[in-house]
């Protein structure tokens, strides 16, 4: 990973300090050589990723003094640029002085530039010298990369159901049976088998859905609390707002999930449950689960026989049985040698012959067949088919899997896609993860390279197909608007090989309540750049000072550490103390997103992080300060309540403007939110949703300076007497979500002049 480092770095000082930033004028012969060494190290890293997996203990060392470095180069090279950014944004007598003259602090800031630079590049000689010794070849270590395949619409999102067929009529049979007591099926079967495959579809059967009044999933994971599974089965079978769950206590939230189930028959699905106490965790303040002698059920997936056994009611455990030969072959097939591949390969016998066995090798896991058929549908030649043959290991299921998954990173196109996998180790265990979320992240982190005709967010959805096509991710949605992919989840067993590979290189430390500390890596590599807390009860957050990316999921209450050259800030249902006092210092900050989380205030300096693309309050109440409008980086906006429209809009770049629970929009704002939204010229998506208080009418109105607009949601607005004109609508929009008070006129008559239009929703028409 650390030629990713490398290439990040080069992006930086090619594009920031020499082709924009005149304050870098007086170095820029500096700046040029620390370029080409760069350039020459870069070379190298791509042959010393393969020594350093295969044990080469100093080879290791050297990377990571590379990776050090380039880091060091590329944050003191940011904090200047970062001078002639705020120079630029200064008003009045001192920002003219500072524009066209060089103040003292300026001339203090540029000497101590270059004297780091020079500083960074005996460093890298003195590694370049190491090489040497080391008789590594600095110049020629070069390793060809190939690129991103484009058959995207060709990605599949479910393990195939194949063997499954008599066991899932088998489970359904025992779901809807004429048994009144309430009662559990249990799957019971170790990892990667596919028991949530066979579970979901089970639970999406037409059967199923016409035989129970209520359906809800839970996933359970290793760490959970039983309180969160309880809220989540309640926001499901209500369908009231988490917003209105989340402040009631553990005995209300069961006794309303009891009270509303009642007479009902329902099913309720808890997935990978691995504590046999789970069920009594669920109903320990109150049964939540009544037993109305109507046949009510719930269906158990688990790894584990005394979890399956455990449930105080009848249960029917279900092994779920290994595929057999014939069907491993018919599921490894789906993946490495799709019909549409088949059909015009001359040698596809010989490709089938070597698929056999491969499959019959996999022992009828799912999850192997499906991984390393992804893998060899990339590598359709039939010395890369043997070659897998002949090193396949001798041990079995766990040897087998870490064998097949390191293979398929290894065959990964480049290494900025290898980093965006390992990077989904810093999500929770069953995480269901956002697309767009998980985009803005690689971003942020330099881990998306900017290609030909294609904008960087084109390039990451790009990566993700690519993913979901080896079967590395599990794609569990995808947009009705646009049919790229919406949301994905890990498989545990991918999760634990991601973390291990992030710990042992130094990219990613994971700290949970099971490791309770921040893993030493084996390789003896203590360095870590990026670290994800996970139900970590902490009251201060111990982080290296050269920190780039803190990302943490259900901590109760911390205190942050002062993090200056920090990238990433993603942090969800969390108290954070001192938020407002270290956030203004963090000037690299790319991202900033605090999703359900309290005690955050918004303080006035987050005007002074120039390099924000990103910041997402999607339910955290803050007030927002006017200084956030002049940041000129600034792309993408979720905000929840706490706005207030400033006069003017000094960066006209944002790409996604989303605003929730606005209250008071059309007493305070009114048309002041219209004035300032019709500044956002290259706006892509806008969301308004307001529960108390309507939208102005006049809101329809900005829609025709915005001809990259695709998505629109406002909810609700004021009576609309009509829609306007279709040419004042953009031409590109795919979705419209309009819900009014009321809709006099016929709307379709402009609607449909609208031909990109994919999905409508429309609430309020009256006639």
């Amino acid at each position: 990973m650390a030629e990713l480092a490398v290439s990040t770095v080069l992006r930086s000082v090619g594009g920031l300090a020499v082709d924009e930033t005149k304050f870098l004028s007086g170095v820029t012969l500096e700046v040029a050589l620390l370029k080409d060494e760069l350039m020459r190290l870069q070379a190298y890293l791509r042959d010393a990723d393969i020594k350093w997996r295969s044990g080469n203990a100093t080879v290791a060392v050297l990377v990571t003094q590379i990776r050090t470095t380039a880091y060091e180069a590329q944050n003191i090279i940011e904090s200047a640029d970062y001078i002639e950014k705020r120079n630029r944004l200064k008003k009045g007598v001192m920002g003219a002085i500072s524009r066209y003259a060089r103040l003292p602090s300026d001339l203090i800031m540029l000497h101590k530039v270059g004297v780091e630079i020079q500083r960074i590049r005996r460093k890298l000689g003195e590694i370049f010298a190491s090489a040497e010794n080391l008789k590594i070849d600095m110049d020629n270590a070069v390793v060809i990369e190939h690129g991103i395949s484009q058959d995207y619409g060709l990605v599949e999102d479910d393990v195939v159901m194949v063997g499954f067929e008599g066991e899932h009529e088998e489970i359904v049979d025992k779901l809807v049976n004429n048994e009144n007591m309430l009662s559990a099926v249990s799957i019971v079967a170790m990892g990667g088998a596919g028991k949530t495959t066979l579970a979901k579809e089970v639970y999406m059967s037409s059967r199923i859905k016409q035989h129970f009044d209520i359906v809800a999933w839970v996933t359970v994971s290793q760490s959970f609390k039983g309180i969160d599974l309880l809220k989540d089965i309640m926001n499901q079978i209500t369908g009231r707002s988490y917003d209105s769950i989340d402040q009631m206590k553990e005995h209300d939230v069961g006794k309303n999930i009891s009270d509303f189930l009642l007479g009902k028959r329902y099913l309720v699905v808890l997935d990978d449950v691995w504590e046999a106490d789970t069920w009594d965790q669920l109903n320990r303040t109150v049964k939540a689960f009544p037993d109305a002698g109507n046949g009510a059920r719930v269906l158990i997936t688990t790894r584990k026989v005394d979890v399956a056994n455990h449930v105080e009611m009848p249960t029917h455990v279900h092994y779920l049985k290994q595929l057999d030969e014939e069907k491993s072959w018919e599921v490894f097939r789906s993946k490495a040698l799709p019909s549409y591949k088949r059909s015009v390969m001359p040698d596809v016998v010989e490709f089938e012959k070597l698929g056999r066995i491969l499959a019959r090798k996999c022992d009828g896991l799912p999850l192997a067949l499906t991984v390393l058929g992804g893998y060899l549908s990339k590598n359709l030649n039939t010395q890369s088919w043997s070659d897998v043959l002949l090193g396949w290991p001798s041990s079995k299921n766990v040897d087998m899997m870490r064998g097949i998954l390191a293979r398929s990173y290894k065959d990964l196109p480049n290494h900025h896609l290898r980093s965006c996998f390992v990077y989904l180790a810093a999500f929770p265990e069953d995480f269901e993860i956002k697309v767009s979320y998980l985009i803005e992240l690689w971003i942020a982190e330099g881990f998306i390279p900017h290609a030909p005709k294609h904008e960087q967010e084109e390039v990451a959805r790009m990566y993700v197909a690519e993913l979901a096509q080896r079967s590395l991710v599990h794609v569990t949605s995808r947009s009705l608007a646009h049919g790229w992919i919406e949301e994905i989840r890990v498989h545990d067993i991918l999760r634990d090989w991601c973390i291990e590979d992030a710990r042992n290189d130094g990219f990613l430390d994971v700290v949970d309540k099971t490791s309770g500390q921040i893993g030493v890596p084996s390789t003896g590599i203590k360095t870590s750049y990026r670290s994800s807390y996970q139900d970590f009860n902490a009251q201060n957050l111990q982080a290296t000072p050269n920190l780039r990316a803190l990302i943490g999921f259900r901590l109760p209450s911390i205190s942050l550490a002062k993090l200056r050259f920090l990238r990433v800030f993603h942090i969800e249902n969390s108290r954070l103390r001192n938020f407002s006092n270290v956030i203004g210092d963090c000037i690299h900050l790319r991202c900033l997103r605090l999703i359900n989380c309290e005690d955050v205030t918004l303080p006035s300096s987050i005007g002074q992080l120039l390099y924000l693309q990103t910041i997402d309050m999607t339910g955290t109440h803050s007030q927002v300060p006017n200084s956030l409008w002049d940041i000129p980086s600034l792309r993408h906006v979720d905000l929840c309540d706490g706005f207030y429209p400033p006069r003017s809009l000094q960066q006209k770049e944002i790409q996604t403007f989303r605003l929730q629970d606005a209250s008071h929009i059309s007493q305070i704002c009114n048309l002041n939110m219209v004035r300032f939204l019709g500044q956002m010229t290259q706006l892509r998506t806008l969301s308004l949703t307001t529960h108390s208080d309507e939208l102005p009418a006049e809101m329809m109105s900005i829609f025709a300076n915005m001809p990259r607009l695709v998505d629109i949601q406002l909810c609700k607005l004021s009576a609309l007497g009509k829609l306007p004109g279709s040419h004042n609508f953009p031409q590109s929009l795919r979705s419209f979500s309009l819900f009014a008070d009321a809709i006099e006129q016929d709307p379709m008559p402009v609607l449909e002049n609208l031909q990109c239009l994919v999905v409508l929703k429309l609430v309020g028409y009256r006639g």
